[in-house]
């Protein structure tokens, strides 16, 4: 089955790691949430499957937690922020991005509306 990027949420700094939070769309109704820390985990991405609800749940404070082989992923309302943080397995350095909030609501505002490619 092929996936759509529907939903990005990357940070890119100058001398830093980019960090990307990325949500792909299934035509089955899935989704996989994939976190990239290009730079900090041997440049690929990390993909955890969910649902629309869990990460729609994160605005009004259910916390998403996922894991798998190589880690954890948590995302959790933090004020006025959304923050997703992974946490390596292996014992490398945890990394987090948050997202503000506003951000993160348009984002699932259009996937629920299935408006693939909203990049914020």
């Amino acid at each position: 089955m092929v996936g759509e990027l529907a939903v990005s949420f990357c940070e890119r700094k100058v001398g830093q790691e980019c960090v990307c939070l990325d949500v792909w769309s299934y035509p089955d109704g899935t989704y996989n949430l994939v976190v990239d820390n290009f730079g900090g985990i041997d440049g690929h991405g990390l993909s955890f499957p969910c649902a629309f609800h869990q990460l729609a749940g994160v605005l009004t404070g259910r916390p998403l937690v996922s894991q798998s082989p190589a880690g954890i992923v948590t995302i959790d309302r933090c004020g006025g922020s959304i923050c997703a943080e992974f946490e390596p397995s292996d014992g490398q350095t945890p990394f987090r991005h948050c997202i503000a909030a506003e951000e993160y609501d348009r984002a699932m505002d259009a996937l629920e509306a299935n408006v693939i490619g909203y990049l914020a």
